[in-house]
């Protein structure tokens, strides 16, 4: 028996058939990869604000986002292609990448000086 194709009508085009788009989900998605870096995020500026100079709070939190996109830019690599109807692990690296690159730009040059100078007092 051959299988049955549906008919493309007007309604069709409002909801396309998606043929091969089933697949199991296994493990953690993008959506949770990225809140999870986020409440990781929170946690460590809470931490380095209590731990840390208020000098190196910022560039910390900076440097560690900038890190973890560049790790989910790496797990987007390895994934490959996804659906682009949805967030990607390619997106969530690009909006760690924003958040970094935002906080790095909220460092005040002083602030740098004062930090590398103090380890040399």
């Amino acid at each position: 028996m051959v299988p049955r194709i549906p008919h493309r009508s007007a309604s069709a085009n409002a909801s396309p058939v998606r043929w091969g788009r089933h697949r199991a989900r296994v493990g953690f998605g993008p959506r949770a990869l990225f809140a999870a870096t986020a409440v990781a995020g929170l946690g460590l500026w809470l931490a380095s604000r209590a731990l840390l100079s208020p000098d190196a709070v910022v560039p910390v939190v900076a440097t560690v986002f900038l890190a973890l996109a560049a790790v989910v830019g790496v797990i987007a690599w390895l994934r490959g292609r996804m659906d682009a109807d949805n967030v990607t692990y390619t997106d969530v690296a690009g909006a760690l990448t924003l958040i970094g690159l935002c906080a790095a730009a909220t460092v005040d040059p002083e602030q740098m000086v004062r930090l590398v100078a103090g380890g040399r007092d």
